[in-house]
């Protein structure tokens, strides 16, 4: 290595390109690592949390569980292919997560929190998101997950295949069925 490279990098902890030195230690592959999923977290971070509220029921454990799927998220993320879809990938992780929950709250759902809607009434569009909330929390745990990933979270068929490991075909039958069961109780709720 030349003698300005070796001042430079002396200087400034940095490495010069075409030095012959461009090969980082393992403690700066770790931090450029961390760096680039914090940046890769960062636009979908509050779709995933969302998610994750909606699917756990509004249980208080929605913020237990987004903790814990950032945490296996950056843990794991050596094993994320680069090319791959980061958002798909993390929400595989939170799927994973909501199961372990699920599994230990026997599928039991929490109570819906009423969230302040602003003035003094509701219209008839926030009634109808509340029905369909309502409707959406009654679900059992895996087709609500389901329910949220397409209608909320604008997954596709194959990217929640990838995500909860369903075939497409039960897929589309779980939406047909939500769809088919909430016009109709809808439909009562307007007679």
């Amino acid at each position: 290595m030349c003698l300005e490279a070796t001042t430079a990098t002396a200087l400034t902890g940095s490495r010069v390109p075409g030095s012959g030195d461009d090969q980082m230690t393992p403690k700066e592959s770790e931090a450029g690592a961390a760096a680039e999923f914090w940046e890769l977290l960062e636009p979908v971070n509050r779709k995933v949390y969302n998610f994750i509220r909606k699917t756990s029921g509004f249980s208080q454990d929605a913020d237990d569980i987004f903790q814990e799927t950032v945490l296996q998220a950056f843990r794991y993320f050596r094993t994320f292919r680069r090319g791959a879809k980061f958002e798909g990938w993390l929400f595989a992780i939170a799927h994973n997560e909501l199961r372990k929950h699920f599994r230990k709250a026997a599928g039991a759902p929490g109570p819906l929190e009423s969230e302040a809607v602003g003035g003094p009434g509701p219209t008839r569009r926030e009634d109808l998101v509340r029905e369909v909330f309502r409707f959406a929390e009654a679900l059992p745990p895996r087709r609500r997950e389901v329910f949220f990933l397409f209608y909320d979270s604008g997954f596709s068929v194959a990217e929640i295949s990838g995500i909860t490991g369903l075939r497409q075909g039960n897929i589309k039958f779980i939406l047909n069925q939500a769809r088919e069961r909430l016009k109709r109780d809808l439909g009562e709720r307007d007679e």
